[in-house]
């Protein structure tokens, strides 16, 4: 080779080496062997994924549409897009909700579901059982959109199958990663049926310190009205109880002995910051001092630790009223 191509390919390389290092280990590999990069994930392929979902969404009637086309492309577009899509799936399905329930509460439906429900029966098994051609396209139909079957007081009504989110949370941002979780839970298993609790004094302590940190964590999530508003409803079940699962016998006003035992547990296993284990902590020592009886002292501690007011939206997953 004479001298000046030698310079000419000296000056190439310094002019390539630069672009080298500052690529990623199999660029380089394959830049070094001559041939062209692998193409890595494109933003504008993302962004083409996420701009063809949208339209899936702009009618309730694509719902089923538009949650398989989420489980089959969310990897793909990023974690923003993902719980951009995600959050705009669980927006449409509780803007239906309404119009579902309606069609669960005809007459001749609940009279059905009456007789065909057994504890444990989801829409899809429901379906299965089913002679009624009608029934069987509402209750598949429901479980399409994303719903699942609740009873509360003799009544049967779709809610948002939080547990099917779970299937998203690896590819979301960590606020509704953890929303999902909190959501799933109580989907899976309701706090409240029929004016009492169905989960254990522990139980709401836990799922009131999840809530909590989710708070404290994430306050400009854009689901934290939700996660407060079920935050203050979990408050109240913590120092009153409910209706037919009393904080307070009505006959002595003793304190339940299985709530006692359980906040005493969980005051001795979690002692880190917490506003809601302070003013549990302040509420137990001062129901020691009353023999743990409901006394006018520890009413009113605990009218200002929760005030008793219901918030306009305190229980998300709860029986929908009928007008």
């Amino acid at each position: 080779m004479n001298k000046p191509a030698i310079i000419v390919a000296a000056a190439a390389l310094l002019l390539v080496w630069p672009a080298l290092w500052t690529q990623p280990a199999s660029a380089q590999k394959a830049a070094a062997a001559g041939r062209a990069p692998a193409p890595s994930s494109s933003s504008s392929h993302a962004e083409a994924l996420y701009k063809a979902y949208l339209p899936l969404l702009s009618s309730s009637a694509r719902l089923p549409q538009a949650i398989g086309y989420l489980k089959a492309n969310i990897y793909a577009v990023g974690s923003y897009r993902a719980t951009i899509m995600t959050l705009r799936l669980e927006n449409v399905q509780k803007a239906a909700l309404p119009a579902w329930q309606d069609k669960f509460y005809a007459d001749g439906v609940q009279r059905e579901l009456t007789g065909l429900y057994e504890p444990g029966d989801s829409l899809a098994k429901l379906a299965g059982k089913t002679d009624n051609e009608n029934l069987r396209l509402l209750l598949r139909g429901a479980a399409e959109n994303g719903y699942k079957l609740e009873t509360a007081e003799g009544t049967f009504f779709p809610v948002i199958d939080y547990a099917a989110y779970r299937k998203y949370k690896m590819y979301v941002l960590d606020d509704i990663r953890n929303y999902i979780s909190i959501m799933a839970v109580e989907s899976d298993l309701p706090s409240s049926k029929d004016n009492g609790l169905t989960i254990a004094w522990a139980e709401v302590a836990s799922r009131a310190l999840a809530q909590e940190s989710f708070i404290a964590a994430y306050p400009r999530s854009n689901r934290i009205g939700t996660i407060k508003s079920l935050y203050r409803m979990y408050e109240i079940d913590t120092f009153y109880g409910l209706n037919n699962t009393p904080l307070f016998h009505y006959d002595n006003l003793e304190m339940d002995l299985e709530a006692s035992k359980a906040y005493t547990a969980v005051l001795a296993k979690n002692n880190g910051q917490s506003p809601y284990l302070e003013k549990l902590d302040g509420f137990m020592k001062l129901l020691k001092e009353h023999d743990y009886k409901l006394t006018d002292e520890v009413e009113e501690y605990r009218k200002q630790a929760a005030p008793p007011e219901s918030p306009a939206s305190s229980q998300p997953l709860a029986a929908p009223q009928k007008e």
